[in-house]
């Protein structure tokens, strides 16, 4: 009798053991916001997003004031659109609700950066899976006010320039790509005359940006060599957009100047690809 009180004591005492952590760890039986937001953080990083996101929310219900989790949720919403488990065109619902807690979080700490660079690559992603031209441009307008906004609070992080030239790249990039591809034999400017101009209307301005921005990049970093592939790149597409031959070759021959700063710094001929 002795043993079996003893053996069911310890059975009762390793249930308790057991269940009592998951509870403590439930979010739904918590009304503690910090300890939520400590939850979803370590939640996100094991990637395990819904859980990430639905405590997210519970800490957002019980704290609408905290900026930790109005990004969290965000970023959340972020990752499970990115990774692919969410498509952002069919469903808006989880695009919407991660556009309006990383908003949130910037505007309740104005002075923060990470909610706007995480709100930039929110626009950016949905601007790629944006079917309508002018949805695609008004989602890459908004990433790129993020970055610059971004930039304002903190002028002195090389990355977030590259990082704004690139996705300026992402947006002009595609479609110059495109066009190239229609005169594989042409060694000047785009031939078709309007083509061209339309082009120059869109993007010309925009292609500029890109490189004043990864220069910035450079001349802040000059151990870094990915701004310098991407400038050997965007002088090749301006380039493209030129009036004359002259023009073009001059911007060619700058992108070969760039390509060979990237070739010298250490840099491979597949990382272009």
């Amino acid at each position: 009798m002795r043993w079996n009180s003893v053996r069911n004591f310890a059975a009762v005492a390793l249930f308790i053991t057991a269940v009592v952590p998951s509870m403590a760890q439930d979010p739904d039986n918590t009304n503690d916001y910090r300890s939520l937001v400590k939850q979803g953080e370590d939640a996100l990083a094991r990637n395990d997003l819904r859980l990430a996101a639905r405590v997210f929310q519970h800490a957002v219900d019980l704290n609408p004031s905290s900026v930790r989790a109005h990004e969290g949720l965000g970023v959340a919403l972020l990752r499970e659109l990115s990774s692919g488990a969410v498509n952002p065109s069919a469903d808006t619902d989880v695009a919407d609700r991660a556009e309006e807690h990383l908003k949130q979080a910037a505007q309740l700490s104005p002075s923060a950066a990470r909610p706007l660079l995480e709100l930039a690559d929110l626009e950016a992603l949905l601007a790629e899976h944006s079917a309508d031209e002018r949805t695609r441009a008004e989602r890459y307008k908004n990433a790129r006010d993020a970055l610059t906004q971004a930039i304002s609070l903190d002028p002195s992080k090389p990355e977030v320039y590259l990082r704004l030239a690139t996705m300026e790249r992402d947006e002009f990039g595609p479609v110059l790509d495109q066009v190239k591809a229609r005169y594989p034999n042409s060694a000047g400017p785009i031939p078709d005359v309007a083509l061209r101009k339309d082009l120059q209307q869109r993007y010309l301005q925009l292609v500029d940006d890109a490189i004043a921005n990864a220069q910035r990049a450079s001349e802040m970093n000059a151990n870094s060599q990915r701004p310098l592939l991407l400038l050997s790149k965007l002088f090749r597409q301006r380039a493209l957009l030129r009036d004359t031959q002259e023009q073009y070759a001059m911007d060619m021959h700058t992108a070969a100047d760039w390509e060979r700063q990237f070739m010298a710094a250490g840099g491979h001929v597949s990382a272009q690809k």
